[in-house]
């Protein structure tokens, strides 16, 4: 009976608890496959390339270590790839769905047995893709993940919003410490933002010529003053602060300094430069699923697309409800981040060669990067400017 409901999405609970059993599904089951890709990619290239045929592509090099990488790294592309279809049939089945009484709802919140198969499933068989259509796909993914990296940044502009907010109304010492110590760390006071951009400059500008990694580092560095000149225009958002410019600046900074890692190597690039795919990069892809996860658990992401009201708190049958967020955004973060995945764990760049399946950089990335820095400063500043420009708008800010 329980193994029924579970299949044809029966359950006899409220939608709301169904969603947020959704999302809690869905999280973790990316989060695993995120961390199976990690493990496969570094321990497991020399077993894929020894017994999966789709492999062979990396056992012409003589080379074990280099067959070990390039197993391991594609089948990081392979993986992102299925949950790519997965996230994305979702996404065009659960379509501009905003009612819980569209049969689509059990697409996203039911049928879990049949949505458990179909994943493994794509999962499984997606290690058998042929080497052609991984190739079109990293190539898809790079640009893809540029979405990604906008939508992250949304996501973080409306986290710090909201904790810059709830600190200044609690108005205690120790809220006003965690603002000027966040606001610190943000900026660095000479400290992390510096710091970084000081890192950008030695390895990535070592003489006055390399004018275009000059410029990328510096205009990062005018980008910086521009967030905090904002906060200084009247009639401003009033949730914005030196907090919430500080956190979107050290986000551009870190995308600057990818941008510049994922350079071919040249004259601009002092010693190989800094991997952008090693320890740091892995940290920011965990940091960016929590961001993820944290805006998919917030009932407050309907409101991205115009979605549902809170099953708790509209009166009526719950068949006439809308729904608690929208599964068709919920789907698209996922989908993007699955791209996102693939470029992380590849350094950002994928070149096919007739001797090797190579993985490797190039200035496409860079630029993929250093755009979507550029996108998220001008979302931000516009997120705080906008209701100074639109004065017959409300913005629903507190009078």
């Amino acid at each position: 009976m329980c193994l029924s409901l579970i299949c044809f999405g029966g359950w006899d609970v409220s939608l709301r608890v169904r969603f947020t059993v959704a999302k809690w599904l869905y999280c973790v089951g990316f989060t695993a496959t995120a961390i199976a890709v990690w493990v496969l990619r570094d321990y497991g290239g020399e077993f894929l390339a020894r017994e999966v045929s789709s492999f062979k592509l990396c056992k012409q090099s003589s080379d074990p270590t280099l067959v070990r990488s390039c197993a391991g790294k594609e089948v990081a592309l392979r993986v992102s790839f299925a949950n790519l279809i997965y996230f994305g049939a979702h996404l065009l089945g659960c379509l501009l769905l905003t009612r819980s009484e569209d049969p689509r709802v059990d697409l996203h919140a039911g049928l879990w047995v049949w949505q458990l198969v179909t994943w493994l499933g794509s999962l499984i068989g997606f290690m058998w893709l042929p080497n052609t259509a991984l190739y079109g796909y990293a190539q898809f993914a790079r640009y893809a993940s540029g979405v990604f990296l906008i939508l992250q940044l949304v996501l973080l502009v409306n986290f710090v919003y909201e904790i810059n907010e709830w600190l200044v109304e609690r108005d205690t010492r120790a809220a006003w410490a965690v603002l000027v110590g966040g606001t610190a760390v943000s900026f660095g006071g000479g400290l992390v933002g510096v710091v970084l951009t000081g890192i950008t400059y030695h390895y990535y500008a070592p003489t006055g010529s390399c004018s275009l990694n000059l410029f990328f580092i510096t205009w990062n560095l005018v980008v910086g003053l521009l967030l905090v000149g904002v906060l200084f225009v009247p009639g401003r958002a009033p949730t914005a602060g030196l907090l919430t410019s500080g956190a979107v600046w050290l986000y551009c900074s870190y995308l600057t300094y990818s941008a510049l890692a994922s350079e071919p190597a040249n004259r601009c690039v002092r010693g190989g430069g800094v991997s952008a795919g090693g320890w740091v990069g892995v940290v920011a892809f965990f940091i960016a699923l929590a961001a993820v996860i944290y805006t998919t658990l917030d009932a407050g992401i309907r409101d991205m697309f115009g979605g549902g009201k809170s099953a708790a708190g509209s009166g009526g049958d719950d068949d006439s409800q809308e729904l608690p967020y929208r599964p068709d955004f919920f789907h698209l973060v996922f989908a993007t981040a699955s791209c996102y995945l693939a470029m992380l764990f590849t350094n950002w760049a994928v070149s096919q060669s007739t001797t090797a399946f190579e993985i490797d950089k190039g200035w496409a990335s860079t630029w993929v990067k250093v755009a979507s820095g550029w996108v998220c400063a001008l979302l931000y500043g516009w997120t705080v400017i906008a209701p100074a420009v639109l004065k017959d708008r409300d913005f629903g800010f507190p009078v």
